[in-house]
């Protein structure tokens, strides 16, 4: 649509006769007028909405509407404002299916002007669709003007969608169009593979007979074995029982019988399997649901199979789609998928896997000069998901497996390093997505992995190690052998988070690890991270630490308790001191300062002072949430300094807090936020005037 050309459209006007209108109909809502033209060489129709409010009536909106579009312009404004909304949304949730009469055409003639255009419309386009009307209560043959509109505006709609939603399915098409046939074999795979504990042993006493779903052979009834009398084959020792496990003698397998007699309604099972196929460069997935129903015919049993997922890799993304409805449509087809999850609820089984069955037996050769080619997804497979136990069957365990680990491969191509040295923990690790921060793409599995080529040695040796084994190495980049085995097996429970590791190694600048671990052990420790706080208390309070008997005292628990209590004494003298020094710092500093100018300004009604004591840091953080409190320490050894920046007005209450440190390194008010323009400038003043200060040579600061 023009909307230059539809703007430029002079904006309605009231006449006497509509005003009369608001007498005549007093519980009307809105007035409507309109006009049909021609703009920019199209047929339009042009209705006018004027709200009624009080005993007066007010421009509201009007809205343009052309064979193929249509657009409302917002009246209340003076500039050009653009609405999309369907006309009985913007006059009202639906006012004229719950309210009839409240919208009002100003004459008769404009009321046919409305349904004249409207009329062409639905005859050009063969609009017959009445349905909204119908549900509304209303007759096929109303011919009110609001239901014409909504009915207009309604078509115009499911066209943009339809057009929307072409885009879309288009788009999906190409991607399906990648998929080829399935392979010649897949039934016979199905079958056999699929559905192979998903058979049973069909017995009846009576007629003496037994019928194996298996194999399909059928068996006589001797002394409760199975016999084959033209095979010459037989089974004594297993005893024919309904849902008894009896081996078959002719296929071997150990399958649950069954009585004829018996009700076969949940002799129903669902399976799933997964091929691997692959178009040019990239890898296609698919899931594949089968169903066995033994209800009907038990020697017939009846195999369905549906296609319901379809995954396509490729080198930069994965796109997932499904069989199912498109959108709000009634239309199944294939559609995007959104996400291969289970959330809380695990939807039924014909729905969403629980295990799958892999088609593919050679993976390498089927994602060979793909995108994927060098995943080293089979060695992934075999190691971690693929259970191969079972009649050499291909069971995945978690069906979605190969779309996840594509796609953290395609993140993180260093997996393909891991798992061909043979680190499926780490992998598993990585893929569970903990501990991907923790490595790199490297060049190498060196690189990848952050450790030296003797360090890589010792993982090797371990086998299949942990990430905890390798952050170990990473932290002590010289270790030896004996002391690296000692640190795997310490609180290898404890989640990937703890670095207890490091407290050990730490140890080794007064004694070895072994001893530490020994006596820890001796002295029935549960926690060792009691006896690391008490060599922190030791190294604080200054104690030779190269003494053994301050190392392993004898009795740790009670020496532990001791030197709890002593610590506790030893950090309070020390923050007596520490205020102590403060406070002689603090009166030094006014001292030195009294005559500057920097701490004398007052602008703006602003002011500068320093803390009168070490616990206003503590209250002025508290009050301004802020982590002033947190520089007590740091102030107390002079390594920075705070300023507090006042109101004249409230010269107690908290405004702003500078930090300084040669220069102002922040100023922060309220939960931190920064300087307002006036604040900024008192500091920048400030600030000059403290470089002035401290430029200035010592004997004049005297002098002066």
């Amino acid at each position: 649509m023009d909307k230059r050309a539809l703007s430029a459209i002079p904006r309605p006007v009231l006449t006497d006769k509509n005003k009369e209108m608001l007498m005549l109909v007093p519980n009307m809502c809105y007035l409507a007028t309109a006009t049909r033209q021609e703009v920019s060489g199209i047929d339009t129709l042009i209705i006018n909405f004027f709200r009624a409010e009080k005993k007066d009536l007010k421009p509201a909106f009007r809205t343009f509407c052309q064979p193929e579009d249509y657009i409302t312009q917002d009246l209340t404004v003076d500039k050009t404002k653009w609405k999309t909304g369907a006309i009985n949304y913007l006059t009202g949730y639906l006012y004229w299916y719950r309210n009839g009469g409240n919208i009002v055409m100003a004459s008769v003639e404009e009321r046919e002007t409305i349904l004249g255009f409207l009329y062409d419309f639905k005859k050009k386009n063969g609009v017959n669709d009445y349905r909204r009307i119908m549900a509304q209560g209303r007759s096929v043959v109303d011919t009110e003007v609001e239901d014409r509109i909504d009915e207009y505006q309604n078509t115009i709609k499911e066209w943009k969608l339809q057009k929307k939603h072409g885009k879309e399915k288009a788009e999906i098409d190409l991607h399906m169009d990648k998929f080829g046939d399935i392979p010649e074999d897949y039934g016979r795979f199905v079958e056999d593979k699929v559905f192979d504990d998903e058979n049973y042993i069909f017995y009846s006493r009576a007629k003496a007979r037994a019928y194996c779903t298996k194999c399909g052979h059928e068996f006589e009834i001797r002394k409760d074995g199975l016999y084959h009398k033209k095979i010459a084959i037989w089974n004594d020792q297993d005893q024919i029982k309904h849902n008894r496990k009896v081996r078959c003698p002719y296929c071997n397998k150990f399958l649950l019988c069954k009585s004829e007699g018996m009700g076969r309604q949940k002799l129903f099972a669902v399976q799933w399997s997964v091929l691997v196929q692959k178009y040019e460069d990239e890898v296609l997935v698919r899931y594949f649901c089968h169903t066995k129903d033994f209800r009907d015919d038990f020697r017939n049993p009846k195999i369905e199979s549906s296609e319901r997922y379809r995954t396509v890799h490729t080198a930069d993304k994965a796109r997932d789609f499904e069989w199912g409805r498109f959108k709000s449509t009634r239309e199944i087809r294939w559609c995007a998928y959104k996400e291969k999850s289970y959330g809380y609820f695990t939807p039924p089984e014909t729905v969403a896997p629980r295990s799958a069955v892999l088609y593919n037996e050679n993976l390498p050769d089927m994602v060979a000069d793909t995108c994927m080619k060098y995943s080293a997804i089979d060695i992934y497979l075999d190691k971690i998901y693929l259970d191969k136990v079972v009649n050499n069957s291909q069971i995945l365990n978690e069906p979605w497996c190969i779309d996840w680990y594509f796609n953290a491969y395609r993140k993180t191509p260093y997996l393909e390093q891991l798992l061909k040295v043979g680190f499926f923990r780490i992998t598993q690790s990585v893929l569970e997505d903990r501990d991907r921060l923790k490595f790199k793409n490297g060049r190498t599995i060196l690189e990848t992995l952050g450790v030296n080529k003797l360090q890589f040695n010792m993982l090797r040796e371990i086998g299949n190690p942990s990430v905890r084994d390798v952050m170990i190495l990473r932290y002590a980049k010289e270790i030896r052998q004996e002391d690296f085995e000692r640190l795997r097996y310490i609180h290898v429970h404890d989640d990937r988070y703890n670095k207890m590791y490091e407290k050990y190694l730490d140890m080794r600048k007064y004694t070895t690890i072994y001893k530490v671990v020994k006596y820890i052990k001796k002295q029935g420790i549960k926690h060792d991270a009691d006896y690391f706080d008490y060599i922190r208390w030791l190294e604080e309070m200054g104690y030779d630490m190269r003494n053994e008997f301050n190392l392993y005292p004898r009795d740790f628990k009670k020496v532990h308790d001791d030197k709890s209590k002593e610590y506790v004494k030893f950090k309070e003298k020390r923050a007596k001191e520490d205020i102590k020094r403060f406070n002689k710092l603090l009166k030094k500093l006014r001292k030195d300062t009294s005559d500057v100018d920097a701490m004398n300004l007052r602008i703006d009604g602003m002011f500068i002072r320093l803390p009168t004591q070490l616990d206003e840091l503590k209250k002025e953080g508290e009050i301004l949430h802020h982590c002033v409190g947190t520089y007590v320490d740091r102030v107390a050894k002079g390594e920075t300094m705070i300023f507090f920046i006042r109101q004249e007005s409230d010269p107690d209450k908290p405004f702003f807090t500078l930090e300084w440190k040669g220069r102002v390194v922040q100023c922060r008010g309220y939960r931190n936020c920064d300087m307002t323009p006036e604040v900024k400038a008192f500091v920048n003043i400030f600030q000059e005037k403290m470089a002035e200060y401290e430029n200035e040579p010592k004997k004049q600061r005297k002098a002066g």
